[in-house]
């Protein structure tokens, strides 16, 4: 097992099903899909090598985000 993978099994068992299923984690993950969305188009755009590096590292922040929400089907069963 990887340190990914360690923290893949956290993110899965941050949110149980009640929390992925309130207004306010869909609120969030609205916000948070429109914001990565936003961050992908100011990446189309020719940037300097630190504004790149910066953008990158939003982009990889609120996709750790919105991962918060998936969930394993398999383990989907387990929280009912």
């Amino acid at each position: 097992m990887t340190e990914h993978d360690d923290v893949m099994v956290l993110q899965l068992r941050l949110l149980d099903l009640n929390d992925r299923q309130s207004p306010t984690w869909r609120k969030l993950r609205d916000h948070c899909e429109q914001r990565l969305q936003e961050l992908r188009e100011k990446n189309d755009n020719d940037l300097g090598e630190l504004a790149t590096a910066k953008l990158r590292g939003q982009l990889a922040e609120i996709r750790y985000l919105l991962a918060l929400g998936d969930q394993d089907p398999a383990t989907e069963a387990d929280e009912a």
